[in-house]
């Protein structure tokens, strides 16, 4: 479990996620009590400023010593401020209220020492100046008339509101981090469990389809990298089973066309060896055994030669020649067995020294295998061979006037054992030969293309 995808990505989300909010809110939290200090400490020196301009304003009779007092109480009041006026000897001057009662202890009497000095003193640390006394933060100041210090200002605020706000945003803040961590949590795992349950649906079905097993297509309805690996699993799928599929007609083809001559070669020799064919037609019936073993032959020279060219074991030997040289070859090569049909058969240049890059021997395996077909399913007429030089390449064009081949079949004729007893009437080779052509001419870049009509006859148009 702990070393699935979904814990991991579980685990990870989740760690950092977490560790972005503790940050966030820490960040948050300390920035709060800092503006929030901040703007006590602007409060109190606001304050201390205009206790001393009241002062400067008392000292010169602008107003008088119940104005003061009243601006001062006014000023205490609004702002929840104590504020003390004191004389250098730390005797009180000016407070807010007559009862009201300065206990001076010694931070204190070390603070109002350095304001007499010429220091503001800032205390925003809480204090209690008496015990069991509420909690206060302050600030010390000279008082300045005439440019001279002559006493101390001494501003007073309860810091026990403050530790209250500050305890409601912090409560407040971590509640809103406990919501977001819900929140995030359940969307990580919501996130988890899409990305992880697609690749362990894929892997399940990888394995089923590993022991032979059908499996459906993997639906992911997103447009990311998951739903193109669902795709791209759905499509390796469809190319196994039609791999599978092919080795299945391949294996049960190659046993037929194997079998059937085996089976002459065999039915024959052994009439022969137990005298059921006689003396006379031993020679006859040697001679069909003679044929079926060399067309046995042939049929496994052209199954090593697929198998070796679907493996991409085979490579091509280019070398620059003249195409029209290898075609004269490949004719008189087959002229003999053309004539034996009583066909004609014509070999037409219409460019002479048409010079091609390829594999000679390869092309010249695609001609004979054209030209057998042609010869094995033309019974009169002519076969005719074209060359010519056609937009920068070769073009070469081989036309019987043979039985022809239905028009919805020959999309299907370089498929491998695709025989010709699927469209006429002959049922003699593999149905590889076609298969072998267009691999080659793949492999040099060209293009093979046939065109039939029933009764009418075939035409490969090979362009390299």
């Amino acid at each position: 479990m702990f070393k699935s995808i979904y814990f991991r990505l579980v685990a990870t989300y989740l760690t950092l996620f977490l560790v972005i909010v503790v940050v966030i809110s820490f960040f948050s939290t300390t920035l709060f009590y800092k503006e929030f200090t901040n703007q006590i400490e602007d409060n109190l020196l606001n304050a201390g400023i205009k206790t001393n301009s009241l002062m400067e304003r008392y000292y010169n009779n602008d107003i008088t010593k119940t104005e003061l007092t009243a601006w001062i109480d006014a000023m205490g009041y609004i702002s929840n401020i104590r504020i003390y006026i004191l004389n250098p000897d730390a005797s009180i001057l000016q407070q807010i209220s007559a009862n009201d009662t300065l206990s001076v202890n010694d931070q204190l009497k070390t603070d109002i020492r350095s304001a007499m000095n010429g220091e503001k003193v800032i205390r925003m640390t809480s204090v209690s100046l008496e015990p069991d006394s509420e909690e206060v933060v302050y600030i010390a100041m000279p008082l300045e008339y005439n440019k001279n210090i002559s006493g101390v200002i001494m501003i007073f605020t309860p810091f026990t509101e403050v530790n209250q706000l500050i305890r409601e945003a912090i409560i407040t803040i971590i509640t809103v981090v406990i919501i977001v961590i819900l929140i995030g949590t359940i969307a990580i795992l919501r996130v988890s469990i899409n990305i992880s349950n697609p690749i362990k649906q894929i892997s399940e079905y990888a394995k089923s389809i590993g022991k032979g097993i059908n499996v459906p297509d993997v639906v992911i309805d997103t447009d990311d990298e998951i739903a193109m690996l669902g795709n791209s699993f759905n499509e390796m799928k469809k190319e196994i089973l039609a791999t599978e599929q092919m080795r299945k007609e391949i294996v049960a083809n190659v046993s037929h066309e194997l079998r059937t001559p085996l089976t002459s070669i065999i039915g024959f020799i052994k009439g022969i060896l137990d005298g059921v064919i006689s003396k006379e037609d031993e020679s006859k019936y040697l001679k069909i055994a003679y044929d079926e073993a060399n067309r046995l032959k042939d049929l496994t020279k052209d199954i090593v030669d697929v198998a070796k060219l679907e493996s991409g074991s085979v490579t091509l030997n280019k070398e620059k020649f003249v195409l029209n040289e290898l075609v004269q070859d490949v004719y008189i090569e087959l002229e003999e067995m053309v004539k034996e049909k009583n066909l004609d058969f014509i070999l037409n240049e219409k460019s002479k020294k048409i010079v091609v890059n390829a594999d000679k021997a390869k092309i010249r395996q695609v001609l004979i295998n054209i030209l057998n077909n042609s010869l094995k399913y033309t019974d009169k007429g002519s076969i005719s061979i074209y060359v010519e030089q056609f937009q920068g390449k070769a073009k070469m064009k081989i036309v019987d006037t043979g039985a022809g081949i239905q028009k919805d079949k020959i999309q299907y004729l370089f498929n491998k054992f695709f025989t010709a007893n699927d469209y006429g009437d002959a049922t003699t080779g593999a149905g590889l030969g076609l298969n072998i052509v267009k691999t080659i001419v793949d492999m040099h870049e060209g293009k093979v293309e046939i065109d039939s009509e029933i009764g009418k006859g075939t035409t490969v148009t090979i362009i390299l």
